[in-house]
């Protein structure tokens, strides 16, 4: 692995902790400093952007505390005051402190200020390098930002500044400049090379969009100053993108050619993992459900039988077990690492093979038995072999789980209200959990919507006549619908959002193309023991169903604590 033999030596003072401010790079976890890579592996606390990949995040320890602080549109600056109290707080606790940003923390990414609020506060810390966007996408794209033949010098510039009437640049200086590099441009890109042909720079100068550097959905945007603007809008070209003008551009035909060699899963993504550790599987043994699962496994000697491809139906069939149950807990073995499945069924991950199998001179398995076996398992027991869940949880349990939907939609609301495109929106419904947190969260745009909030599981109906919303989100509603109820709901918040309104849902619908997180699917396997709430929706069945609803616009995006968001739209 490419980390191999690499130390950075991270101490820990007594009482006292540390913070690291450390680029990312343009975000595929193989471009990272060694360095950067090694504190993602050690540290305590991860502090991180918008802009950060999952497959970064990947690299932490299991135990490190991760915390999002992207900014939304219109609160940076609120937002940075809450960064800064963060590593604060955090240091002051004792802990190693990875403030986590993409590209370069000195480039545009404000890491200049938490620097220096830390040296006001007494925190020790230390940046970290890394490689800036404004080099990795013109590289990326084929264009060399110098070239001694057309570019001997190279400017970066923030995009932002190109809306302010009282802007800092000096556009008649820039537009004199061989080749210039906008980050942050997307939305400003017409004023951008509006201003530069105002200053004399030629109409005719190539221009290039990039979006997602180094990732399986790159694009490159290629015109002129004068028709660059009309180009990126068409291709319909997102954050984060970086511009670049000058005759270096021409270089993107011949340059793109290069043959990249970063490594991919099958799906696209990256793939790029902490080689197995131990002690991954000694914290799942005294965790719960997790546990229990776990437990079940290496009693039936599970990944001693599943050393190499194997079906659940003919393993259930010889081990005198419920087919459709142990496919379920296999499922969770798999979300855990501990597995991986395929059209040939089964089979164990080198994490299992090293440390689960009776064979293997690095079991860990009697040590595991012994800690998993803390726990009571009847329930799951009487579901293997029986393929019965166990009784209606008691009232008490029904407490709990309204507590854990409000807990959870705390979690997700600062995100999904970032991510949910309310320009424009004047009525807000929220249907189930977290009404004081989106209340909260969705109030801060401006102007603010009107807000109303209805939650089914408590006893509020849908069905009633009333106002249409412009925009209604479901929330947390697979963890308290019953069979059916689902599609219930969606047709009765259809019928309630106007014609040209967006209807969202966040919930842990199961992704396509990877594996969800283990809570995801440990969380299904808990609903269906205890007859609470439905088993998991995948992304494919949500589509359908909206689909079947005239919803023929939907797009999902992943959330922290495994969470997905799908917005969709009629027409």
């Amino acid at each position: 692995m490419l980390l191999s033999g690499v130390s950075v030596r991270v101490r820990n003072v007594i009482n006292r902790g540390k913070v690291y401010i450390v680029g990312a790079g343009p975000g595929h976890p193989e471009l990272l400093t060694l360095k950067a890579a090694e504190l993602l592996r050690t540290g305590d606390v991860i502090v991180y952007d918008r802009l950060i990949q999952a497959e970064v995040l990947a690299l932490t320890k299991p135990s490190a505390e991760r915390i999002y602080m992207g900014k939304p549109l219109g609160r940076h600056d609120s937002r940075q005051d809450e960064i800064h109290d963060l590593l604060v707080r955090k240091a002051r606790e004792g802990k190693i402190v990875v403030r986590l940003k993409g590209g370069d923390p000195f480039v545009f990414g404000r890491g200049g200020e938490e620097a220096e609020y830390l040296a006001d506060h007494g925190i020790p810390f230390e940046v970290v390098p890394g490689v800036s966007s404004a080099l990795a996408a013109p590289l990326s794209a084929g264009i060399a930002v110098t070239h001694r033949d057309i570019a001997s010098a190279v400017a970066f510039v923030t995009g932002h500044e190109a809306k302010e009437e009282q802007s800092r640049l000096d556009w008649g200086a820039l537009g004199k400049l061989d080749t210039l590099v906008f980050l942050m441009g997307v939305h400003n890109v017409g004023r951008i090379a509006g201003r530069l042909m105002a200053h004399g720079r030629d109409p005719q100068t190539p221009a290039a969009m990039v979006q997602m550097a180094f990732w399986h959905d790159e694009r490159v945007v290629a015109g002129t100053l004068a028709d660059i603007a009309a180009r990126v809008e068409e291709a319909g070209v997102k954050p984060p993108a970086t511009l670049v003008i000058g005759e270096v551009v021409r270089l993107h035909e011949k340059l793109r050619q290069s043959q990249r060699d970063l490594q991919r899963r099958p799906d696209g993504s990256s793939h790029f993992e902490p080689a197995p550790a131990p002690d991954q599987v000694l914290r799942l043994a005294t965790g719960g459900l997790g546990s229990q699962v776990l437990r079940f496994a290496l009693t039936y000697s599970l990944f001693d039988r599943l050393a190499e491809w194997t079906l659940a139906a003919p393993l259930a069939e010889s081990l005198h077990l419920d087919a459709a149950a142990l496919g379920e807990m296999l499922e969770c073995l798999v979300a855990a690492g501990l597995l991986e499945s395929g059209e040939q069924g089964f089979r164990n991950l080198e994490l299992a093979s090293r440390y689960l199998c009776d064979a293997s001179p690095r079991s860990l398995k009697p040590a595991v038995l012994q800690l998993a076996a803390a726990g009571e398992w009847p329930a799951l027991l009487r579901y293997a072999t029986q393929g019965s869940p166990g009784d209606a949880p008691q009232a008490r349990e029904e407490e709990w789980r309204r507590d854990a939907c409000e807990s959870l939609a705390r979690l997700a609301a600062p995100t999904v209200a970032d991510k949910l495109p309310l320009e424009g929106c004047r009525s807000f419904l929220l249907v189930g959990w977290g009404e004081a947190s989106y209340r909260e969260t969705v109030s801060r745009r401006s102007p603010a919507p009107e807000f109303e909030a209805r939650n089914p599981f408590l006893g509020a109906s849908l069905t009633e006549e009333g106002r249409l919303y412009d925009v209604i989100l479901l929330s947390g509603l697979l963890a308290s619908c019953a069979r059916g109820q689902v599609e219930e709901l969606l047709k009765a918040a259809a019928a309630r959002l106007s014609r040209e309104g967006l209807l969202a849902l966040c919930d842990t619908f199961l992704p396509a193309g990877c594996v969800p997180p283990p809570e995801v699917v440990l969380g299904a396997l808990g609903r269906r023991l205890q007859r609470a709430g439905c088993r998991n929706w995948s992304v494919g069945r949500l589509h359908d169903a909206l689909d079947a609803l005239g919803f023929h616009s939907v797009q999902f995006q992943a959330l922290p604590g495994g969470s997905t968001l799908a917005i969709a739209r009629r027409g």
